[in-house]
C-alpha cells in the first residue's frame, strides 16, 4: 500500500517526560510496520542489539581509503627535489610544486559530485572497480613524469578520479546500518591516515633509489628516480581493485527505492541536493568543513616545504630521507593521539569547548615555524641540537590537537542533513567542498612561502611573512565555528521549528513513494522524525 502524508501535515510535535518515551516505544511495537530509512533497513536505532561489522566486505574499501592517503602524501618528502631536478629554480620551487599538488584536489572538487548519479545508475561496485584500476594506472605512470607539466598533469588525472573516495564512503553506509554504522566509519575515517603515515617514510626512502637500495646497473630506476614509490602507488590501488572483485558486494540493490526517489528529487528546485544546500545546518557545518581542510592541507604542503628549503632561504635544510623519517613519525603521532588523546580530551570538554581548543591549537603550533628556523640556523644539514628535535616534538602535539576538530567535523556533518537518504549527496559536496580547500590552501601558503624567499636578508621581517598568512588563514575556521556553535545554543523556538520544517518537506519528499504494508498509523520521534498514514 502506498505510505501517503496526513493532510494537513505538520511536524510532530515534540514529546516530553516518561510517557512520551513510553508513548513512541509502545507505537513502534504495536505498529504491524516498523519505520526504517531507506539505507538502514535492519536495525532499529534505539536498539539495544548491534549488528557485528561486516569486515571482511569493508576491507576492500579499507585498502583503497589508505591507497588514496598513500598516493596523495608519498610526494611530499621528494616533490620539491623533484621539481628542483627538472630545472626550476630554488626560489620557485614552492610555487610549482604547490600548483603540482594543488591540482589533484582541484580536479577533486570539479568531478566529485559527478560519481553519485553515475553509481546509481550503473551500480557501486562496477564504477569503483573500474575508477581504483585506472587509479592504479595512473600512479604508476607520475613515476615517469620528465617536465613539470607532466606532473601536474597526471597529478590533476588522479582528481579526476575522486569518485573512489565518494562511492566507498556510500557504500560503508550502505554496508551497515544504524547499529553499527558509527563502528564502521570508525574503522573506515582513519585508513586515509594509515596511509599518509606509510606515505612519507616510504616516498622518502623509495625516492632515488639507485645506488642506494638498488644496484646502478637498473637503469629503469637512475633514469627515473621517482618511479619506485609511484610503483608502490599504484600496486595499492590495483591490490584494492582486486579485493574488491574478490570480497565487495554491490550494495545499490539495498536501496534501490530510495537512489530512485533520490535521482527525482534533485530534479525538483526545492527538494534534493538543491534543498539540501539550502538546508541552513548544513551550509554552516559545509564553510566551516571546507575551511578546516584548506589550514589541514595548508600544513601538510608547507612543512615538507620548510624542511627541505635550504636555511638561507628559510627552511631547516633536511635531506629528503630525513624529512620522510619527520613527517611519518608526525603521521604516526596523529594516530596515536586520535586513539588514545583524543577521546580523553573530547570526553573531558564540552563539544564546544574542545572544537574551539582544537582550531586554536594550528596558530599556536605556526608560531613555532620561525622558533625552529632561528635555532636551527647556526647547523648545517641534518646535524641538528637535541633542542631543536624537541621543539619540534611540541610543535608535532600541538598541531596534532588542531586536526581533532577533522574528527568532530565528520561527525557534525552526519549530525546536519535532513536524513540518511541524502547521504550520498552529503558525502559528494562534503568531499568537493574538502577538495576545494585542500586545493586553495595548499596554493596560497606555498605561494606566500616562495615570495618569502625573495628577501634578501635571512633575518627580514618579510622573511616571515608567509606565518602571518598562516595565521590569517585560520581565522575564518574560527569564526564559522563560533558562529555554528553560537547559532546551535542560542537558537529560539521558532527558528528550530522552521528548520524542523524544512527537515520535514526533504525528508518527506524523499519517502512519499515507499511501499509499505499493514493498516496501522506509524509514529516516529527521533532524527527521522516525521508522521504518515497508511491508506
Amino acid at each position: 500500500m502506498p505510505l501517503t502524508q496526513r493532510q494537513p501535515s505538520p511536524l510532530p510535535r515534540p514529546l516530553t517526560g516518561e510517557a512520551s518515551s513510553t508513548q513512541i516505544d509502545t507505537t513502534l511495537r504495536t505498529s504491524s510496520p516498523a519505520y526504517q530509512s531507506p539505507s538502514t533497513p535492519t536495525t532499529p536505532a534505539h536498539s539495544k542489539h548491534r549488528t557485528p561489522v561486516p569486515y571482511l566486505k569493508l576491507l576492500p574499501l579499507l585498502v583503497q581509503r589508505c591507497a588514496e592517503g598513500l598516493t596523495y602524501a608519498i610526494v611530499f618528502p621528494y616533490i620539491n627535489q623533484m621539481i628542483l631536478d627538472m630545472g626550476v629554480e630554488e626560489k620557485s620551487v614552492g610555487v610549482w610544486s604547490a600548483i603540482a599538488e594543488s591540482a589533484m584536489m582541484g580536479t577533486e572538487a570539479i568531478s566529485a559530485p559527478f560519481y553519485g548519479p553515475l553509481a546509481d545508475k550503473y551500480g557501486r561496485r562496477p564504477v569503483l572497480i573500474s575508477l581504483m584500476s585506472m587509479w592504479g594506472v595512473f600512479g604508476v605512470a607520475f613515476g615517469f613524469c620528465k617536465s613539470v607539466w607532466s606532473t601536474i598533469i597526471l597529478r590533476g588525472a588522479l582528481g579526476l578520479l575522486a569518485g573512489c573516495g565518494v562511492i566507498s564512503r556510500t557504500m560503508v553506509g550502505e554496508l551497515c546500518d544504524k547499529s553499527n554504522r558509527i563502528q564502521g566509519f570508525a574503522v573506515f575515517s582513519p585508513a586515509i591516515t594509515v596511509g599518509m603515515t606509510l606515505a612519507p617514510v616510504l616516498g622518502g626512502f623509495l625516492a632515488d633509489p639507485s645506488g642506494r637500495i638498488l644496484p646502478t646497473s637498473w637503469r629503469l630506476f637512475a633514469d627515473y628516480p621517482y618511479l619506485l614509490p609511484s610503483l608502490v602507488t599504484g600496486l595499492a590501488a590495483i591490490a584494492s581493485g582486486v579485493l574488491a572483485i574478490i570480497l565487495l558486494p554491490e550494495t545499490l540493490q539495498r536501496s534501490k527505492t530510495a537512489t530512485t526517489l533520490h535521482r527525482d528529487s534533485e530534479k525538483s528546485s526545492n527538494n534534493g541536493l538543491k534543498g539540501l544546500l539550502k538546508y541552513e545546518p548544513f551550509q554552516n557545518v559545509l564553510l566551516l568543513y571546507g575551511m578546516n581542510n584548506a589550514v589541514m592541507f595548508s600544513w601538510e604542503a608547507i612543512y615538507p616545504l620548510f624542511g627541505f628549503t635550504s636555511k638561507n632561504l628559510g627552511g631547516l635544510g633536511l635531506s629528503t630521507q630525513a624529512l620522510g623519517l619527520v613527517l611519518g613519525f608526525s603521521a604516526g603521532l596523529s594516530i596515536f593521539m586520535t586513539i588514545f588523546v583524543f577521546p580523553l580530551l573530547h570526553g573531558s570538554l564540552s563539544e564546544s569547548t574542545c572544537l574551539r581548543l582544537c582550531l586554536i591549537s594550528y596558530p599556536a603550533a605556526i608560531i613555532f615555524f620561525p622558533i625552529l628556523w632561528a635555532m636551527s640556523y647556526p647547523h648545517s644539514g641534518d646535524d641538528l641540537p637535541i633542542s631543536v628535535w624537541i621543539v619540534m616534538s611540541i610543535q608535532m602535539i600541538i598541531r596534532r590537537i588542531g586536526d581533532f576538530a577533522t574528527t568532530q567535523l565528520d561527525t557534525l556533518v552526519l549530525d546536519s542533513i535532513p536524513g540518511p537518504e541524502h547521504l550520498a549527496s552529503a558525502n559528494a559536496i562534503t568531499f568537493s567542498i574538502a577538495a576545494v580547500g585542500r586545493a586553495s590552501g595548499p596554493f596560497v601558503i606555498s605561494y606566500f612561502f616562495s615570495l618569502s624567499t625573495r628577501f634578501a636578508s635571512p633575518f627580514s621581517p618579510g622573511r616571515h611573512l608567509v606565518w602571518i598568512i598562516f595565521v590569517l588563514i585560520c581565522i575564518p575556521s574560527l569564526y564559522f565555528a563560533n558562529r555554528l556553535l553560537n547559532e546551535s545554543n542560542t537558537d529560539n523556538p521558532t527558528k528550530v521549528e522552521g528548520r524542523e520544517e524544512e527537515r520535514y518537506e526533504l525528508i518527506s519528499h524523499n519517502h512519499h513513494e515507499q511501499q509499505v504494508r499493514g493498516s496501522s498509523s506509524i509514529e516516529v520521534q527521533g532524527e527521522d522524525a516525521v508522521r504518515y498514514r497508511v491508506v
